[in-house]
């Protein structure tokens, strides 16, 4: 890459390059006119370019082939404004267009710069092999030990480490490496591994030992050595309480006294010491058995032999790139996060989490294998790359005003998804190893409660990224956005952030998607997690072009109050008890075009879908005005009950065949509910989650199938009739809101009460029906005895899937 064109700050060349590779937009000649594109991509994460960096939640690159070659032509400009690790970048080069990689991560951009430029493969060689040779000279005797069958010399593979714990039964302490392992169930059946008490085993009990008892700190367990004399096999073990004498005493005399040796000797090099709580507060990245006083610094997270190498390994790489990547690559693997388990190895993604048993590896050997993984993804790389006009930027996606209007002919990108994966506190490790600036975490799209960052910021933020996507793409030019959250509401969130920017989603019969086949266990098990990264296509209309807002501000006023009163009712529905306030703002929230909304009578639109209902506010002699929607509200208009029969009948076909070609399964995931409810043109205003309760039922296994008998079919149809759910959902969401309800919304009793939560618990409303008994105050024992059985039984069960 030629100098300038990578920066780990903003790129002063930024301005330039866009400059020197744009061709002009003109509305008079453009015939550029493309349809979306709609073939789902099959791809893999086996390839040797996608396993060169452990980044999170990376996209291959062969599957952004298909879309650059659909979209655009040799030469163009193609942007991605969070581009992670480079697949965009590097896809496009590949395909010999010109790319814009910018990303506020420092890493990022790093790794970025590293997978897109061409190497020199025998210099590249030669410098890794320099490396491995001097850091070996100077600091390869911490691995050193004594091979126990033929007394010569040895070479630690790895040690493992294993938390000391406390029996409850026979409060006798023992390493989590010594309990015995079985499989048990979880309170929603479930298996899981267990451990248990060796003493009490011996003597015919079973008592378990968990992680979350006392403990006493972490031991040398075990190492795994390799012999440098001949012996054969090469590889041996030997374990702290070895059944062989001589392997026991040489764990002792060799093992142990090397460890104790380097851990009261003083580090020669700099190596990273952060605080962890000033730097990552310790948000969804720590589990719930993480004890801060196990890793206060990041300097914690590793052994004090493998700080060494690494600070080592740092030191000889001086500047050279391929080398910093290299070790950056190899940081995780040589942490404690690095699991021991029976099967393998390999570290938790997305956590910090400390494993209560873990490997400490050679670190001389985890650089080496990652060195040769890289040269051979690079050698792909240099052979794959027709272009090499790539400007990597290090800067934030919400001010890009060096990029002219109207000057990019694609944009392809996978921004952050409210707080479902924490890049910049889970990037933070690797930035600090690079003494990269970190303070960009302040403006980072994210949301992270410890932070202070709000729903409200990440929506405000990349709103604001968007808008400037939209402002530097060319008219009729398309933005392909990967989505792969958790939350059909932030999906929700993001179409109306996308049509309050300008953009129109074209939509068509065809998932377009991204299945990379290998899935996350919250993939695996979570009830509402997009299985494979859903494609969006978003297309920028030309001048002059209609396009399909949330509220423009200029539709007539019969059109605007449908529109308005709609969204109210949406609000009332997720806020009961909401005041006049904060309906104003949501309101005003989906204006295009802000200016325009004095001229309605907010008063007016309010009062047609809600009345008020004056309530103590908590505060001496003072009352508050809350909003609650009419009673007549649960009588959907035709219009919206049709497009919801519609869209559920689409649904129960799909189901229908889904179970056929499946008789083992239960029901349908919600994911590939929702992946066929994208699609569907003429949405409800509700979202899916908000009906599909109506319509479906919930298996055990957490899974939705259609009605089984008419009895079934009339249940729902009486729901939907009455509008007991919505009137049940506006109650239970009061009280989680600390909000009295509404009057007409109040159960008729404690038998309705007790009914209610079993229609949450058929509904898989866990929560809501959790609490309907804990906060709604309803007397269940004047129940006879077995309502009172059922409605507990219901509670409990809600209790444990909420």
């Amino acid at each position: 890459m030629p100098d300038g064109y990578y920066a780990a700050g903003p790129n002063p060349n930024l301005r330039h390059f866009v400059e020197e590779h744009a061709t002009p937009y003109d509305p008079a000649t453009d015939e550029y006119d493309v349809p979306p594109f709609d073939q789902p991509i099959n791809s893999k994460k086996s390839s040797s370019i996608y396993s060169m960096h452990p980044y999170w939640s990376k996209k291959p690159y062969e599957a952004i082939r298909h879309y650059i070659c659909h979209y655009t032509k040799p030469g163009d400009i193609i942007l991605d404004s969070f581009c992670g690790s480079g697949s965009t970048a590097l896809a496009s080069l590949a395909e010999n267009r010109t790319a814009i990689a910018i990303d506020i991560s420092p890493a990022a951009t790093f790794i970025t710069q590293n997978y897109c430029t061409p190497l020199d493969i025998v210099k590249a060689e030669d410098s890794i092999e320099k490396l491995k040779q001097q850091v070996t000279k100077e600091v390869g005797w911490l691995y050193n030990t004594k091979c126990d069958r033929c007394d010569g010399n040895a070479t630690i593979a790895y040690t493992v480490f294993s938390q000391v714990l406390q029996c409850p039964r026979c409060l006798g302490i023992i390493p989590l490496f010594d309990c015995v392992s079985t499989t048990g169930s979880t309170n929603s059946g479930k298996s899981k591994k267990i451990w248990i008490c060796p003493i009490c085993h011996q003597d015919g009990h079973i008592e378990e030992i968990t992680t979350r008892g006392n403990r006493f700190g972490s031991i040398p367990v075990m190492v795994s050595y390799d012999c440098e004399e001949g012996c054969k096999p090469k590889r041996s073990e030997r374990r702290h309480n070895d059944s062989d004498p001589k392997r026991r005493e040489y764990f002792q005399k060799y093992d142990l006294a090397q460890i104790l040796s380097i851990d009261n000797s003083k580090l020669p090099y700099w190596h990273p010491e952060a605080n962890l709580a000033e730097h990552i507060p310790y948000r969804m990245l720590i589990k719930k058995d993480f004890r801060a006083e196990e890793a206060s610094t990041l300097a914690d997270f590793f052994t004090k032999r493998n700080l060494w190498v690494l600070s080592a390994i740092l030191a000889y790489a001086g500047n050279d790139t391929l080398l910093r990547l290299i070790l950056q690559s190899s940081i995780m693997a040589s942490s404690k996060r690095a699991q021991h388990l029976e099967e393998g190895g390999g570290y938790i993604p997305g956590t910090y989490h400390l494993p209560a048993m873990y490997k400490e590896r050679n670190v001389l050997g985890v650089f080496a294998r990652i060195a040769s993984k890289m040269l051979k993804a690079r050698k792909e790389i240099s052979t794959l790359l027709q272009s090499t006009n790539l400007l990597v930027s290090t800067q934030s996606a919400t001010n890009l005003k060096a990029v002219a209007d109207n000057s990019i002919d694609y944009i392809f990108t996978d921004p952050p998804y409210s707080g479902s994966v924490q890049f910049g506190e889970l990037n933070f490790i690797w930035e600090a190893w690079m003494k990269f600036e970190t303070e960009y975490h302040k403006e980072e799209i994210i949301v992270n409660e410890a932070r202070g960052k709000t729903e409200t910021d990440w929506y405000t933020l990349l709103k604001r990224a968007m808008a400037e996507c939209y402002r530097i793409l060319k008219p009729g030019r398309w933005l392909s956005l990967c989505y792969h959250d958790t939350s059909e509401g932030t999906w929700q969130l993001l179409q109306d952030l996308m049509a309050e920017v300008g953009f129109v989603s074209e939509m068509h019969e065809t998932t377009v998607y991204i299945d990379t086949g290998g899935k996350t266990y919250n993939q695996y098990t979570a009830e509402k997690v997009t299985k494979r990264d859903l494609v969006i296509n978003f297309r920028k209309p030309r001048p002059g072009e209609v396009t399909q807002l949330t509220l423009l501000g200029d539709e007539d006023q019969a059109t605007f109050t449908e529109k308005a009163q709609a969204i109210l009712s949406e609000a009332l529905q997720a806020h009961p008890g909401a005041t006049a306030d904060r309906l104003y703002d949501i309101l005003v929230s989906r204006m295009v075009r802000r200016g325009e909304f004095e001229r309605h009578n907010f008063e007016a639109l309010l009062n047609g879908v809600a009345e008020p209902v004056v309530q103590p506010d908590g505060t001496a002699n003072r009352t508050a005005t809350r909003w609650y929607l009419r009673a007549t509200a649960d009588q959907i208009d035709e219009a919206e009950s049709a497009k919801e029969q519609a869209a559920a009948q689409r649904l129960e076909r799909y189901m229908t065949n889904y179970l056929s070609d499946r008789p083992e399964a239960s029901g349908v995931h919600y994911s590939d509910l929702f992946e066929q409810y994208l699609h569907v043109q003429e949405k409800p205003r509700r979202l899916l989650q908000e009906w599909l309760t109506e319509f479906f039922f919930k298996t055990d296994e957490g899974t939705w199938r259609p009605p089984q008998s008419d009895e079934e079919r009339a249940q729902k149809a009486a729901l939907r009739e009455s509008g007991a759910l919505r009137r049940i959902k506006r109650f239970a969401r009061a009280l989680l809101e600390g909000v009295p309800p509404a009057p007409h919304d109040q159960p008729a009793n404690p038998a309705t009460a007790a009914d209610w939560i079993r229609q949450c618990r058929r509904a898989g409303l866990y929560e809501l029906g959790r609490a309907l008994y804990e906060k709604g105050g309803f007397a269940f024992g004047a129940l006879s005895e077995e309502a009172q059985l059922e409605v507990e039984e219901d509670y409990q069960l809600c209790v444990r899937r909420s």
